[in-house]
């Protein structure tokens, strides 16, 4: 067992695997930079169920200039089949692969413009929440961050039953990398 700051490290062979997958996007999203939806693989890679293990999530950016919110990648367990078994061992092909996955196509197509004029707020949990529900989630969760420009990266997502709260210090910061896509 390794000493982390004088305390017992209490993370186990499936934590450490998983901190290693994650620890490796950084550097996939700087070599494949330039493939078309990068910003869906990585949620797809974040979402598997070997990572955070949701049954939905997408992606959006809130652009509060033009009072605008813009999906930009979904994720739905189901639609897995539809791409490569690792998205990262043929990432040209996951764009063509993802042309039959419904929910994945219509979170990417997304748009909503006066969320602010109907009372609602990218800042309310409980408005984040009710899109999700509105977008085809039972139980939704939902991150909200800083991007550049003034925008806000909003990741809503339903968990899988794998203990998303046990690491919602890891996907705060992962789900950030969205950002930088």
């Amino acid at each position: 067992m390794s000493m982390v700051c004088g305390h017992a490290a209490t993370m186990g062979a499936e934590d450490e695997a998983l901190i290693e997958r994650l620890l490796a996007l950084p550097s996939k999203i700087l070599t494949h930079h330039e493939v078309e939806g990068l910003e869906q693989m990585v949620l797809h890679d974040l979402g598997h169920g070997s990572n955070f293990g949701f049954t939905k999530a997408t992606y959006l950016i809130d652009n509060p200039d033009f009072d605008c919110l813009k999906g930009v990648a979904g994720f739905c367990q189901e639609e897995c089949c539809h791409h490569k078994e690792d998205v990262w061992n043929q990432p040209y092909a996951f764009a063509s692969d993802m042309q039959h996955a419904t929910f994945h196509r219509d979170m990417n197509n997304f748009l909503h413009s006066g969320l602010r004029a109907k009372e609602k707020h990218v800042h309310d949990e409980d408005d984040i929440k009710e899109l999700g529900i509105r977008l085809g989630m039972k139980q939704p969760s939902c991150l909200v961050w800083n991007m550049r420009h003034g925008n806000h990266g909003i990741l809503i997502f339903e968990d899988g039953n794998h203990n998303v709260e046990r690491r919602s210090a890891w996907l705060k910061n992962l789900a950030t990398l969205l950002s930088l896509c």
